[in-house]
């Protein structure tokens, strides 16, 4: 028979337990409450960046302009197959646990883009240049694909730009789509790990990545749950200064976005280099057309470092907002798990009293027909 001191002891635990998350849960809902708020009100300008750029990619395509941030499909397969540079990742994810599975999706996500070797289903593409139906291979089953031993590293890479795995219909560029990496990662390396730099927001992902080896030139911790435009301007710098100078040819991010308080997708968007193909379609809507003074490459200058800025600043925002709801949810669950835990439990020790009792009275009864 179980021992009533020990499920005595053990309901205590569970509303101790339960205390706790339903702490955490509030605790959450107002932060939470806070970043939507925030993530909200940064959506207006995130919207009007997003037509600026379209439009001022309307007015370099097809022109004499040049820009180093932005090329065409054509040039971006010609530049990766010469260029030695490596290929940047910026993986957002959180700082403390307890949030279901918001870490393990991201990193799920950023394996899978990381590892990608190329192969795609068709894609489309939506009015921003964003890819509807990305459609990527389970990374397990590409481990066991075993690598030429003849081929180099910039071998893979040339294969892979111009083979018929690399499908130049799936680039997103702009900032808006991870197509870049169908044409020049060569995941069938085994070293391919040394071809990739991580920029990582959140001690979860600073601590995953290293573990596994990989090379986290900057981390920012303690930032998740309260994102601030400094470091997202700070990051945009320093990815702008090293793609200048072609230490890397791809910076692709990798967050969560945020739909709503019980559903939030990882996602990846390619922020480096801008194609100017995947903005035909989306620029076909735009009636007007702008006369710009200076040219548009002095005001691309100035502009795609704010734009670069905002759309990590959003995605950040955006991961915040999806890490506190993911929180709430995992609380709110663990809190009614132990509000039923406790209600088995209560029943187990009544009848395990009851039991008892019976026992004795059955004992009682026993001994006192032996005296008769």
């Amino acid at each position: 028979m179980a021992n009533l001191q020990h499920i005595r002891r053990r309901i205590k635990s569970v509303k101790n337990i339960q205390k706790i998350t339903n702490a955490m849960d509030m605790i959450a809902r107002s932060r939470f409450n806070a970043a939507r708020d925030a993530l909200l009100d940064n959506l207006p300008y995130v919207d009007k960046t997003k037509e600026i750029m379209r439009r001022v990619m309307m007015q370099m395509r097809g022109r004499e302009y040049e820009h180093p941030f932005v090329m065409t499909r054509d040039e971006l397969i010609a530049n990766q197959q010469q260029a030695d540079g490596k290929f940047l990742f910026i993986v957002i994810a959180s700082d403390k646990g307890l949030a279901g599975s918001f870490s393990s999706n991201v990193f799920k996500e950023a394996h899978d883009t990381i590892e990608y070797d190329g192969t795609s289903e068709s894609t489309s593409l939506d009015d921003d240049g964003d890819d509807e139906n990305f459609h990527k291979k389970n990374f397990d089953a590409l481990k066991s694909v075993k690598p030429m031993p003849t081929r180099t590293q910039k071998q893979q890479r040339q294969m892979s730009a111009t083979g018929g795995v690399a499908k130049a219909s799936a680039h997103r560029g702009g900032g808006t789509g991870s197509g870049n990496l169908e044409v020049a990662r060569e995941y069938h390396d085994a070293n391919y790990i040394d071809g990739i730099e991580l920029i990582t927001v959140g001690r979860k992902a600073t601590t995953h990545f290293q573990q596994r080896g990989y090379n986290v030139i900057k981390s920012y911790h303690g930032i998740s749950e309260r994102p601030q435009y400094k470091y997202a301007k700070e990051i945009a710098d320093l990815v702008l200064e090293r793609f200048a100078s072609g230490e890397i040819i791809d910076v692709t991010l990798i967050y969560t976005q945020f739909k709503s308080a019980i559903s939030c997708v990882p996602d990846d968007v390619t922020l480096l280099p801008i194609i100017t193909d995947d903005y035909a379609k989306s620029g076909a809507n735009l009636k007007e057309e702008y006369i710009y003074e200076p040219d548009v490459v002095t005001i691309l200058d100035k502009f795609l470092p704010r734009r670069l800025s905002t759309r990590i600043y959003g995605a950040m925002l955006h991961s915040a907002a999806s890490e506190l709801s993911s929180r709430m949810n995992a609380m709110s669950n663990a809190t009614d798990n132990a509000q039923e835990l406790v209600g088995r439990l209560n029943l187990f020790y009544n009848k395990v009293r009851q039991a008892g009792i019976t026992n004795e009275i059955n004992e009682i009864v026993g001994g006192a027909n032996a005296l008769e």
